[in-house]
């Protein structure tokens, strides 16, 4: 009998440190290298696309900014870069897991500052000069967009208001939709975001460590719910069916991160209210640069029908 106890004790100590690992490899924060360095190693995926990206690297680094804290409602200290337009629209954009906001938006920031809004690039929570120990998957962040629209509405008054993100960005701005948000937020731009925590993890588990996810989800969920009070089963397509804002999604066909499908299953959660552009030859995040045209074309056209 002694022995029985001291097989499922150990089998039950491996089981909480597999946990552990994968909670501190998922969630908690961590140093990364300088992702602004788009010559970089880290970046090689991104160096066909240099002669687009240095410019709005450049703009970013060299405008005038107006850096900006504000305290988010579990006492996080959050920062943001507005550059002002002088303008009455204003977009806020959200960079993705483990990223910046520069490396995320320098293909896009110049252009919509271009076409006439004003822009606050947030550092996410846990992110950049961002607070935080914990990344929750736009989950606790989405909170934050809504701290940040109360913000600039405060310091700003714009007349509108267009919430953008990238990846886990694009989460971030979509379960916010289930917030009270101000009613000068008239859209959302979602750049292939996944459906849940719980989704994204149950993929890299599967393609990175040859581990079906599902038996540790619940377990893990668990830990989640201790440590960071939130819930890696909160879902985007639920939050969407209830939604009434314009959805605009952009998703690359080759994503090889973020599954092309969950744009679609959120397409078809949003209804009438969502629109699409799916990119053939694009990879994870980067349909603006390979189709830069075609998908500035149609998100002007979607501002301008939202905006008036």
């Amino acid at each position: 009998m002694e022995w029985i106890l001291i097989v499922l004790g150990t089998f039950f100590l491996l089981f909480i440190c597999v946990l552990l690992i994968f909670f501190n490899m998922a969630f908690v924060r961590r140093k990364s290298g300088n992702l602004d360095d788009l010559s970089s190693p880290a970046n090689e995926f991104l160096h066909p696309y240099l002669n687009l990206l240095q410019p709005g690297m450049d703009f970013i680094n060299n405008f005038n900014v107006k850096e900006h804290y504000i305290l988010s409602d579990d006492s996080l200290r959050l920062y943001g870069r507005y550059f002002d337009n002088n303008s009455d629209k204003t977009i806020l954009l959200f960079h993705g897991y483990r990223s910046s906001s520069a490396h995320d938006f320098c293909g896009a920031l110049k252009f919509y500052y271009e076409n006439g809004f004003n822009i606050l690039l947030a550092d996410q929570r846990s992110h950049g000069k961002s607070q935080g120990k914990l990344i929750t998957f736009g989950v606790k962040e989405s909170y934050d967009v809504v701290d940040w629209c109360e913000f600039i509405n405060a310091k700003y008054a714009p007349k509108n208001i267009v919430l953008s993100g990238v990846s886990m960005g694009a989460s971030t701005v979509l379960f916010a939709l289930k917030h009270k948000l101000p009613q000068n937020v008239k859209c959302v731009i979602a750049d292939c975001g996944f459906t849940s925590p719980a989704d994204i993890i149950r993929k890299v588990a599967i393609e990175r460590f040859k581990i079906d996810a599902r038996f540790y989800l619940p377990f893990l969920n668990a830990f989640t719910k201790i440590f960071g009070k939130f819930s890696v089963y909160e879902d985007t397509k639920e939050v969407l069916k209830n939604n009434k804002l314009p959805v605009m999604f952009i998703h690359g066909e080759k994503d090889t991160f973020v599954p092309v499908e969950m744009t679609r299953m959120a397409l078809q959660s949003a209804g009438k209210n969502g629109k699409a552009i799916f990119v053939e030859n694009a990879d994870h995040g980067v349909s603006f640069l390979v189709e830069p045209q075609r998908v500035s074309t149609e998100i002007l056209s979607f501002l301008s029908n939202t905006l008036g």
